[in-house]
C-alpha cells in the first residue's frame, strides 16, 4: 500500500516540517490492531490539543541524524560537525519538551557535555575550557608552526575522543528523542489536516462497516475550488458482496475511491473523511478501478482486468478478511458475457463471504445479493452544459431488489439539447 504514502504526501492539507517526520510516515503500517490504533488517535488528539507555534518551529529545526547516532553508539569517535548536530539535537528537544512535550527525554545532560561554558549558543566548537593544555597552547602559539599546530590537532581529537565517550551513553536516548521527534511531527500533520478537511475519529465495530457523510477529500476540493458543492453519502456493508447500480458519472466510481481511501486512512492511523465512521478492520484492500491496461506486458485492458479480478478472489480464498472493490466489471466485452462473468465474480465473493463492491451497468446479474443504486438524476433536474451535470444528481444510495439498471442517458442528452429522435 505504498500508493497510499504518496496520496497522503500530494494533499495540500497534509504538511509535514522535518525529515524525521517523513521517515515516520513512511515508517507507517497497515495494521488491524484496534488497541494501537485507538492508542494512535489518542496520542494525536493529545498531540492537537497542544500543537503550539514554538513546537511547530523547533520541529522544522529537526535533523535526521540517526546515522550520527549510530555512529556514537558504535563507539566512534564524532568530528566536530556530528558533534554539533549533536548538540542541535539535544537544544531543539529541550525546546520542544518546554513547550509542552513532556514525554520527550531530558538531554540536558548532553547539552552540558557539549556547552561547557553554558553559553546557550546553538554552534560547537573545542573550547579552551575543555583542556588546560590546549587553552594553553592556543594563548602561546598566536601563529603556530607545523609541528605546534600538529601538537595542538592532537589535543583536539583528544577532546574529540573524551567527548564521544561520554556522550555515547546517550546515544539510546538520542534515538529515542530523534524517533519521538518524528512521531510528534506526523501526529500534528495528522491533526491539522483532520481539522482543515473535517475528519473525524473512527469507532471499530468487529462485523460491520457504516458510514454517515462519507465523502472524497481530492472529490470534494476539487469542486469547492470550482464553487461546487460535494454531496456525502452514507453507507455500510459486512462481510458480503453488493451490487452498485447507477447512471454514466454518477458517482460509483468516487464511492469506491472513498471506501478505499477511508480504510486505509483508518488503519494507517489517519482520522477519516465522514461525518460518523464505525469501521470493522480488514487485512488488506484491494482494488480494480482504473481501465486495467498493462502498456509493459501488451495485455489488452479486458485480460489485464480478468487476471487482476482472478488474483483477487484466489486471496480471498486464503482466509482472513479483505475489502475487495472492482469498477464496472467486465466493461469492455459485450453485455451478454459482461453479465455472466459479473455473476460469477460477485457469486464467489459471496460464497468467500468478502466484504465487496462491484459496480456495473449490466442489467440481469440474477442472485440473491445486496444491491444499491445511486439515486440518480433530480425530478426537477435542468442544465446547459456537460460541467453543470453534478447539480442534477442525487448521489445518495438506495436499496434496491430491482436486477435492472438505471436508464438516464436519454434524459441527460435532453438536458443538454440534443436531439436524437427527432
Amino acid at each position: 500500500m505504498n500508493g497510499f504514502i504518496d496520496k497522503i504526501e500530494r494533499l495540500a492539507s497534509f504538511s509535514l516540517r522535518s525529515s524525521v517526520g517523513r521517515k515516520a510516515l513512511h515508517s507507517l503500517t497497515f495494521t488491524t490492531d484496534v488497541s494501537a490504533l485507538n492508542e494512535e488517535y489518542d496520542w494525536t488528539a493529545k498531540v492537537g490539543r497542544m500543537v503550539n507555534d514554538v513546537m511547530v518551529h523547533a520541529l522544522s529545526e529537526v535533523q535526521d541524524i540517526e546515522g550520527t547516532i549510530r555512529r556514537l553508539a558504535a563507539g566512534e569517535v564524532l568530528d566536530d560537525v556530528q558533534l554539533y548536530e549533536v548538540k542541535h539535537l539535544a537544544i531543539v528537544s529541550a525546546q520542544i519538551r518546554n513547550s509542552g512535550a513532556d514525554w520527550l527525554e531530558n538531554l540536558l545532560g548532553v547539552v552540558a557535555i557539549l556547552d561547557p561554558n553554558k553559553e546557550g549558543i546553538d554552534t560547537f566548537y573545542i573550547y579552551d575550557s575543555y583542556d588546560e593544555r590546549l587553552a594553553e597552547m592556543r594563548r602561546e602559539w598566536r601563529e603556530p608552526t607545523a609541528e605546534q599546530f600538529a601538537a595542538m590537532s592532537e589535543a583536539e581529537d583528544r577532546v574529540r575522543q573524551r567527548l564521544s565517550h561520554e556522550l555515547k551513553i546517550w546515544s539510546a536516548r538520542l534515538q529515542k528523542t530523534l524517533t519521538e521527534l518524528g512521531l510528534l511531527d506526523l501526529r500534528i500533520a495528522k491533526w491539522q489536516m483532520a481539522e482543515k478537511e473535517q475528519l473525524t475519529i473512527p469507532r471499530f465495530s468487529e462485523n460491520t462497516t457504516t458510514y454517515k457523510g462519507l465523502f472524497n477529500i481530492e472529490t470534494r476540493n476539487a469542486l469547492k475550488s470550482k464553487g461546487r458543492k460535494y454531496q456525502s453519502v452514507d453507507v455500510s456493508f459486512g462481510s458480503f458482496p453488493t451490487i452498485v447500480t447507477g447512471m454514466n458519472m454518477g458517482g460509483k466510481t468516487v464511492l469506491l475511491k472513498s471506501l478505499a481511501a477511508a480504510q486505509e486512512l483508518c488503519q494507517y492511523g489517519f482520522f477519516v473523511p465522514a461525518a460518523e465512521a464505525s469501521i470493522m478492520p480488514v487485512d488488506d484492500v484491494l482494488m480494480c478501478i482504473d481501465d486495467g491496461q498493462d502498456h509493459l506486458s501488451g495485455l489488452s485492458s479486458f485480460a489485464a482486468e480478468m487476471l487482476a479480478v482472478d488474483s483477487m478472489i484466489k486471496t480471498t480464498e486464503n482466509g482472513g478478511r479483505v475489502l475487495v472493490l472492482i469498477d464496472e466489471l467486465a466493461r469492455t466485452t459485450n453485455p451478454v458475457e459482461g453479465r455472466i462473468i459479473v455473476g460469477k465474480v460477485v457469486e464467489r465473493l459471496k460464497r468467500n463471504n468478502v466484504p465487496s463492491f462491484v459496480t456495473t451497468h449490466y442489467d440481469g446479474i440474477h442472485g440473491d445479493y445486496r444491491r444499491l443504486r445511486v439515486r440518480g438524476l433530480k425530478e426537477d433536474g435542468k442544465i446547459t452544459d456537460l460541467s453543470e451535470l453534478e447539480s442534477v444528481i442525487d448521489y445518495s444510495l438506495v436499496e434496491t431488489t430491482e436486477e435492472e439498471v438505471p436508464r438516464e442517458a436519454l434524459r441527460v442528452a435532453e438536458m443538454l439539447g440534443i436531439k436524437l429522435f427527432s
